[in-house]
């Protein structure tokens, strides 16, 4: 039985689907006071925003001013993509409302046993979330949603640092490395507030600000402000124009370094915001946040300004590089001492809609065993798979195997490091031979016939001498035509392994004469289309000798050749159809025929009867 040599992997990638690029969306919805059909539009907008180059669906929304009965509500506004995290109310929907956390599952999961709420006083509590990247191991995003005291004066000033203080001390509680996203309405005034400083200055739990520790104040740093965007108060809703920062994304600096998980370098803004609005509705005249598409851009400020008396604040974060490989360059089956190698591709297969949407995949290549090589790459998401070759060792006949080991240097890649384990078989030549018990290159095969037969057909068995696991299957290329009256009939096979192939020729006694005919064949085989085929010529001489038919006396009906070596009833009507006649064939009386077909010859046709001797 032929065994099959295949690598023992040809393609590798982590078993869930890698979780595409994360938006991040935090949004106080002024206790749901808002048109409800406008939510629902700025919640579309928010998916669909690519006024920074392109769109994906936000994968995370935190909300503040969130009442408790209002949660039902909130889960229908934003549809049955998105699944309510862990949520608790101690008593903060009296005191200025909850925070509430919505992702989409099919993204990220949440680690519900990490859910904390933390006092931020004033009667409110932050809360914790961690949500773990689904297609990824040990790859989480620690997120904080919060409503600090609101209000100017140094004792809200001093609320609003305290309620800093206790998140900052439970971000130092968190595994050293952590991404963090701290979130939600912090109502800071300047970045010389207690509070923001406590959050931004440097040492353990230290988060940052993406838009950097300078003034947000004053027309130049309109694109900044989230509050508010109505220039009246109306509905519940709080106006004023466009003139506050008080919403933000601080960040851990894991989140900052552009290395696996990270945010998306210019991607923060609020959304709406088209920086030409200060201190103003955002939509008096016309709004510009989409580029070239004024008319889109007006309906969102439309919708923003009875949604919520805040803007949410957006911002994308790239996700790890996610190593895939394929290694269907892999021969399984080749010759000896060929100059061969095994292809190897790699990829960064991380769920993106943009080159920047994942980190780039840095990789190491090593090869061991029978495999040698090593090469390192930086592959970009959404780029096309590279391909590295790597020298196999054929010099002797078996089974070869070898390991590659991919090495990530990325943060976060997945899965990494990965180790292929690959195998094949390295052949030796096929070897035609016309015995099965010698290595015979050269035969002649002899065949005798007599003449009248018919068509008779000989054949010549062709083995692949030696045959075994580690050995070429032999195909055969060419059969030289013989010279005639010998012709070729086929051959059963034009592959050789265990069971030879069987070559046929044939030739027509009735049409030759009695006498010795021979042709030499050579015969042109290889072994298999592999890397390091060799060819082989063999020679096959057929001999065939064509002999007169056997006669005797009384054989006299029969063959072209005078009779069929048999005295039967054949030759017995003869002599009665020629009873009497002069001369003929059925004269065979033993004094050598006496003119006349008569007892004489019937009496030693039946002393010759049966066959001839």
């Amino acid at each position: 039985m032929r065994r099959e040599f295949l690598p023992i992997l040809t393609a590798g990638i982590i078993g869930m689907p890698a979780a595409a690029q994360v938006r991040v969306v935090n949004y106080n919805i002024a206790d749901l006071a808002g048109d409800h059909a406008a939510l629902t539009d700025v919640f579309a907008e928010a998916s669909s925003d690519d006024s920074h180059g392109f769109a994906t669906p936000v994968t995370i929304y935190l909300f503040q001013e969130v009442d408790e009965i209002d949660i039902g509500t909130i889960g229908k506004l934003l549809g049955p993509a998105y699944t309510m995290g862990t949520f608790t109310d101690q008593n903060d929907s009296s005191w200025g409302g909850a925070q509430a956390m919505y992702y989409r599952a099919d993204q990220v999961i949440e680690h519900t046993a990490s859910h904390a709420d933390i006092y931020t006083y004033a009667s409110r509590h932050a809360d914790r979330w961690r949500l773990d990247l689904l297609g990824y191991e040990n790859q989480s995003i620690w997120v904080y949603s919060m409503h600090l005291k609101a209000s100017t004066g140094s004792s809200n000033q001093e609320t609003r640092r305290a309620g800093a203080e206790n998140v900052r001390d439970n971000i130092m509680t968190l595994p050293e490395g952590s991404h963090v996203i701290v979130a939600g309405d912090m109502n800071f005034y300047s970045p010389s507030e207690p509070g923001y400083i406590w959050f931004t200055n440097p040492g353990d739990g230290q988060v940052i600000d993406p838009f950097g520790s300078g003034s947000w104040s004053g027309s130049s740093n309109a694109l900044k402000h989230t509050q508010s965007p109505l220039a009246t108060s109306a509905g519940g809703l709080i106006g004023g124009g466009l003139d506050d920062r008080f919403d933000f994304q601080f960040l851990s600096a894991t989140m900052l370094d552009g290395d696996g998980l990270s945010a998306i370098d210019g991607t923060l803004r609020s959304l709406g915001n088209d920086g030409q609005h200060y201190n103003d509705a955002i939509n008096a005249g016309n709004n510009t946040y989409f580029p070239f598409d004024t008319p889109r851009s007006n309906a969102l400020a439309d919708d923003l300004i009875v949604a919520s008396d805040h803007l949410p604040l957006i911002a994308d974060y790239q996700v790890p590089a996610v190593l895939s490989w394929d290694a269907t360059g892999v021969p399984a089956r080749l010759i000896i001492g060929s100059a061969a190698s095994a292809s190897i591709s790699v990829s960064n297969d991380a769920d993106v809609v943009v080159v920047e949407g994942a980190d780039t995949l840095d990789v190491l290549m090593e090869a061991a065993g029978d495999m040698s090589g090593s090469a390192s790459h930086s592959i970009p998401a959404l780029s096309a798979p590279v391909v590295e070759s790597f020298d196999l060792d054929t010099s002797v006949s078996g089974l070869w195997s070898g390991t590659l080991t991919l090495t990530a240097s990325s943060d976060g890649t997945q899965p990494a490091p990965e180790v292929v384990e690959l195998e094949g078989a390295v052949l030796d030549h096929a070897n035609p031979s016309f015995s099965p018990s010698e290595d015979l290159d050269w035969a002649i095969i002899e065949y005798a016939y007599g003449a009248g037969e018919g068509v008779q057909t000989c054949t010549v068995p062709l083995f692949n001498y030696g045959f075994n696991t580690y050995q070429s299957l032999l195909d055969v290329d060419a059969i030289g035509t013989p010279d005639p009256p010998i012709t070729f009939a086929g051959i059963s096979t034009n592959q050789v392994g265990s069971i030879p192939g069987v070559l046929s020729f044939d030739i027509d006694t009735d049409a030759v004469l009695p006498g010795l005919y021979e042709s030499s064949i050579p015969l042109d085989s290889s072994d298999e289309d592999l890397p390091g085929e060799a060819g082989h010529v063999s020679m096959l001489v057929v001999r065939i000798e064509i002999t007169t038919a056997a006669t005797c006396l009384g054989d006299i009906a029969g063959s072209k050749a005078g009779g069929d070596g048999v005295v039967d009833i054949h030759d017995l009507l003869l002599i009665i159809a020629e009873w009497g006649e002069a001369g003929g064939p059925a004269d065979i009386a033993p004094d050598g025929g006496d003119g006349t077909v008569d007892i004489h010859d019937l009496l030693a046709l039946i002393g010759a009867w049966g066959a001839c001797p």
